[in-house]
């Protein structure tokens, strides 16, 4: 009787052409760097399957679309700009570092500031993402709405910079009166203080 075969042991290697090695992780990563090698023209998700070494249809698994890709991306960015600044500073000085730090994140990439102006936001960022950020507020007593404008006017103020700031001639013109990044403290300077200002009376 002959023996029955034995099935070749699993070893490390390349991602299996059907995608089952994929993680959104993965997919984020290779999103950004064909966007950085390339630009936002060259972002597609045969682009980025191409990336990985996985058949296109792999993706569709963890991502919809090209938009839903693109949504995911920021996702990420924000996330991570939301791990950095320490939770016991004053909700104004949260607020700072936090804008501080989204700007950098995003700065690391090309194109970023076009990509987060047309990516909708996900279902994870209303439901977590959003709560953390206004988390510092909410625990010093500012009232829901204010916190609610205070962070969506931010994050106006810090994609409007990045977007100015990777353009080649807006970048040009602003040099002419002053370094970005002394144009970005000095506008996060006047939003805070403006938001304390305003609020004098009914934030703490």
């Amino acid at each position: 009787m002959a023996s029955k075969r034995r099935k070749a042991p699993k070893t490390a290697g390349r991602p299996r052409k059907d995608g089952n090695n994929l993680d959104l992780d993965r997919i984020i990563d290779a999103a950004w760097k064909v966007v950085d090698r390339q630009g936002i023209g060259a972002l597609s998700t045969r682009n980025v399957a191409a990336a990985l070494d996985v058949r296109g249809p792999a993706l569709y698994w963890h991502v919809k679309s090209k938009q839903d890709l693109m949504s995911l991306m920021i996702e990420r960015a924000i996330r991570d700009s939301l791990r950095s600044p320490p939770p016991d500073l004053p909700w104004w000085e949260w607020l700072r570092a936090y804008a501080r730090e989204q700007r950098r994140i995003l700065l690391m990439h090309r194109d970023s500031g076009q990509i987060a102006s047309v990516a909708p936001p996900t279902d994870h960022m209303r439901t977590e993402i959003i709560p953390e950020a206004l988390a510092p507020m909410l625990r010093a007593g500012v009232p829901r709405a204010a916190a609610m404008a205070a962070i969506g006017a931010l994050a106006g103020f810090v994609l409007g910079s990045i977007i100015y700031e990777q353009s080649k001639s807006a970048r040009k013109f602003a040099l002419s009166f002053s370094p970005p990044e002394q144009t970005f403290e000095q506008g996060l300077d006047f939003f805070i203080a403006g938001l304390r200002q305003r609020g004098h009376d009914r934030l703490p």
